[in-house]
């Protein structure tokens, strides 16, 4: 009881400190990167594991329900996302990811959500292939993916973690792309869907080598 209470403070000082070392960054976005105006909204943002956390520093800030796992791992995250405004939704493709697709999908129909986002190889990897679940969300809402990345030139990597999950260090050079929008009909066969599955991780990892080359970072 006594670790529990204290827990809720605690993580409330780590995301403040976070967030207070995200914003000493400097953010550059690339020359490909698409203009969707002030708000992204009507959207389902994609991203790499790795990036998570930054990513949704980012972007928090347009308030999209955020599926997220239902690991202890996850609910670390589940905090940090509720700090920054956008709404956690807990499940992954191994624990509950039907019920909490067809949550988000119950938000965004409802107006409770604007737009979604998670990561495309999560909650367990393998790193860098993508899932059909966030293609098969697009499906169902009528809604486009987006793909972002987003890589520095000075970060902490968590080099034991399966993601090489990124933290941006203090005063880092983050450079940002928002792909172009990737658009579904409302019916695939398995065929089609897997071939959309495919783009969707050629796409994100020609986005992700592109931005390490420019930030000069080379993983461990």
């Amino acid at each position: 009881m006594k670790s529990s209470f204290l827990m809720k403070p605690l993580l409330w000082l780590a995301g403040l400190l976070v967030r207070l070392n995200f914003a000493t960054c400097r953010k550059r976005y690339s020359e490909r990167s698409q203009n969707y105006g002030p708000h992204l909204r009507d959207m389902l943002g994609v991203t790499w594991h790795r990036g998570a956390i930054f990513a949704l520093y980012l972007f928090a800030s347009h308030k999209p329900a955020v599926l997220v796992s239902r690991s202890k791992d996850g609910e670390l995250l589940a905090t940090f996302i509720k700090q920054l405004g956008a709404i956690p939704v807990r499940g992954s493709s191994s624990r509950g990811g039907v019920a909490a697709l067809t949550t988000i999908l119950r938000m965004l129909k409802s107006g409770q959500a604007l737009s979604a986002a998670t990561v495309a190889d999560g909650p367990r990897g393998p790193r860098y292939q993508a899932k059909e679940g966030m293609i098969i969300l697009a499906m169902k809402s009528g809604l486009p993916l987006l793909p972002l990345m987003w890589s520095c030139d000075r970060a902490w990597v968590f080099k034991n973690a399966w993601d090489k999950t990124m933290v941006p260090k203090p005063f880092a050079k983050v450079w940002i792309e928002l792909g172009p929008l990737l658009r579904y009909p409302a019916s695939m066969s398995k065929e089609e869907l897997e071939e959309a599955r495919l783009h969707l991780q050629q796409t994100l990892e020609e986005m992700r080598l592109r931005l390490d080359a420019l930030a000069g970072y080379q993983e461990p």
